[in-house]
């Protein structure tokens, strides 16, 4: 197994096969180990709810350029819970702002009226 594993290899994992001294490994074990350890950082992470979190509007950033990264965001997370995704969208909208104001007052009922609400705003 250890003799064809190589061959299912490309790029960095290919050069750190080619590189592993010889007798190294006892066992195919002992491979899957550290290639493990070796490119674990290396995979993708999904994305979660919590991750709309760290999309923030800025000081000078126009609504408009705070609604379709935060947007872009949503959609690329699986399962996105809709009330963290409100949540996340309030708490990162400027504290001063109409927008943040409005949804303070009446809560939005779904993402997608606080969507409408924010384009509304954007006219």
């Amino acid at each position: 197994m250890c003799k064809g594993f190589g061959s299912t290899l490309t790029g960095p994992a290919l050069q750190r096969y080619i590189n592993l001294s010889i007798k190294s490994i006892k066992s195919f074990a002992d491979l899957s180990d550290q290639f493990v350890e070796q490119f674990a950082s290396s995979r993708n992470l999904e994305k979660n709810s919590d991750d709309l979190y760290e999309v923030l509007q800025h000081r000078s950033e126009p609504l408009r350029s705070y609604i379709a990264p935060f947007y872009q965001e949503k959609v690329a997370i699986p399962e996105c819970n809709a009330d963290t995704a409100i949540s996340a969208f309030k708490r990162g909208l400027l504290l001063e702002g109409e927008l943040y104001k409005d949804l303070t007052k009446y809560k939005g009922r779904s993402m997608e009226d606080v969507l409408s609400r924010a384009w509304a705003q954007v006219r």
